[in-house]
């Protein structure tokens, strides 16, 4: 392809015609001219590379009518085009040789920002296009789409999203966990836990963080997978739970601090210690009710110190109790103990 065909049709300034033999260098740009960004727009959108590359210049250029053109262009078509622009350097399925000044990771991320409200095309369009072109054959481009689906926030295309959780490809459901991470629906929570069951560890981390994102709407189905039978689904759940901080799992993750799963009891203790005094009475029940195992000796005695350490006025009720439970007979005095500290602590109104 020559310099011509990817320019010539755009420029103001009349071009000698030259025969060339060999692909041309594009590291410097030629004339941007004069056509009307709404004309470049369009021309793009029917797939013309030379109008593409001068309407992207101007784009990253921060040229505000060339923003508004594409904004305000009702043709599919162009988001379309961006999308795999963004995605693999081409456009309309045909090879896209620009200059250097367009090749950089930044004018991939200017771009994006056009698929984001409000400053760049309507929420509608950009879901509606972006949904559609997750059924793209390309690798590449679903996957673009997805990533700017999970920036948008996008709820619509959540079916879609929770189907390509089972793609073959592990890059695809990467990004399928991300999106669905982002969109805030309880319905993404489900089909989050369910892929869980099968994910390698790096899977399983972003499943953990697309909880997490999804916060206080996925805590209904945490709590019911907190007593799953695999220590890997509950380790996670758990996980999940103290960095989410909803007072509705405290319960759930003091009975965790008994789990029959070292790790599983070991994340309890950890999501429980930023809870702050309000962990202390319900551990202290689960102290004085259960029989003290090892683990539950370790744990929970690690969450207490914590509390004693970020609450001093604490120390004074919590401490015998600490140091009944490094006693070798810890099983026999724990309980007894545990019931004497929370006596004192609800007498001096300590704890509400």
């Amino acid at each position: 392809m020559t310099l011509s065909d990817h320019f010539s049709t755009e420029s103001h300034i009349a071009q000698p015609k030259i025969i060339l033999h060999e692909q041309p260098s594009l590291d410097v740009a030629p004339p941007i001219g004069v056509t009307p960004p709404q004309i470049l727009a369009q021309r793009a959108a029917d797939g013309q590379r030379g109008a593409a590359w001068r309407l992207l210049h101007r784009i990253v250029e921060n040229d505000p009518q060339a923003i508004e053109a594409v904004t305000a262009l009702q043709d599919d078509r162009l988001a379309r085009n961006l999308v795999e622009f963004i995605a693999l350097g081409t456009w309309a399925g045909k090879s896209f040789d620009v200059p250097v000044s367009l090749r950089s990771s930044y004018t991939r991320t200017r771009l994006r920002t056009l698929f984001l409200p409000p400053a760049g095309i309507d929420q509608a369009r950009a879901e509606r296009v972006l949904t559609a072109v997750l059924r793209d054959e390309r690798l590449a481009v679903r996957e673009t789409a997805m990533y700017l689906l999970g920036i948008i926030g996008s709820s619509v295309a959540v079916p879609e999203l929770i189907q390509a959780l089972h793609d073959p490809m592990p890059s695809t459901r990467l990004e399928a966990v991300k999106a669905l991470g982002r969109t805030g629906s309880p319905e993404a929570v489900p089909a989050l836990l369910d892929a869980l069951h099968g994910a390698d560890e790096q899977m399983g981390t972003q499943i953990f963080r697309a909880l997490v994102s999804l916060g206080h709407v996925a805590v209904p189905a945490l709590l019911e997978t907190c007593l799953s039978s695999s220590p890997w689904v509950r380790w996670h759940s758990v996980r999940a739970l103290g960095e989410i901080h909803d007072d509705a799992a405290l319960p759930a993750l003091v009975r965790a601090l008994n789990d029959t799963d070292h790790s599983v009891a070991w994340m309890a203790a950890k999501g429980l210690a930023s809870f702050g005094k309000e962990c202390v009475k319900p551990i202290l029940h689960l102290l004085i009710n259960a029989e003290t195992t090892p683990w539950l000796r370790e744990t929970a005695s690690y969450v207490l110190d914590k509390q004693c350490r970020y609450h001093t006025e604490l120390k004074l009720y919590l401490q015998p109790l600490l140091q009944e439970m490094h006693q070798s007979a810890y099983r026999e005095g724990t309980g007894y103990t545990a019931l004497k500290a929370l006596e004192h602590l609800e007498t001096d109104g300590v704890l509400s």
